[in-house]
């Protein structure tokens, strides 16, 4: 396997020594999404009781900084068990305080029970599912009614300057981000990070 895929495989599943590196990458790199992120979640003045599922967390760096500052109760899953460690010993105090469960998952089959989530957010983890589609049906299914889904990710034509994208990346517009959502019953939100490059897009769940 060439260099460039390996390292682009580990932007997908972080494992060991190249995985630690890969994230600390991703930590400072996306430092703009965490922050529109954060400000979409909107979670200032949240009750203790509000569910919040993060799904791909790496190596916990965002959870870890929601924790610190909001109320509610976090959740995350992820398929790196590397990951899950990092996770683990980075939030080992709020594991213990029971504000932060964690798990092995995956984002097309969510293991939550129905209307379970208020607010449910990701950080480029898009690129990497088999089934867009499939993904949204299981968000929708595990939100509460006017929940919220955020989901960051940068353009395509952004991705396909990167030398590391050109496999195991799917790649989508701004417009399939959009009809996606809509096609759930989603009223979808957009907001630009970076002009041309980063977006957070939030889909609310309607009524049926």
């Amino acid at each position: 396997m060439g260099l460039l895929k390996q390292i682009g495989n580990q932007f997908h599943k972080p494992t060991g020594s190249l995985g630690r590196l890969v994230t600390w990458i991703m930590n400072k790199q996306n430092k703009g999404q965490y922050d529109a992120i954060e400000h979409a979640l909107n979670l200032s003045d949240i009750p203790d009781e509000l569910k919040i599922l993060d799904i791909g967390f790496g190596n916990g760096y965002l959870l870890n900084s929601l924790l610190k500052r909001y109320n509610g109760h976090y959740y995350g899953i992820d398929l790196s068990h590397d990951m899950i460690a990092a996770c683990q010993k980075r939030n080992a105090n709020y594991i213990q305080e029971d504000r932060l469960t964690i798990s092995y998952g995956l984002a097309e089959q969510l293991t939550f029970e129905a209307d379970f989530f208020d607010k449910i957010y990701t950080v480029n983890t898009s690129y990497f599912w088999e089934s867009l589609d499939q993904v949204f049906l299981e968000i929708k299914r595990c939100l509460k009614k006017e929940g919220e889904f955020s989901l960051a990710f940068y353009s395509d034509a952004f991705l396909n300057t990167l030398p590391v994208t050109k496999t195991g990346y799917a790649k989508y517009d701004l417009a399939t981000y959009r009809q996606v959502g809509i096609r759930h019953g989603f009223l979808v939100d957009e907001q630009e990070i970076i002009a041309g490059k980063a977006y957070v897009f939030t889909y609310q769940k309607q009524e049926d």
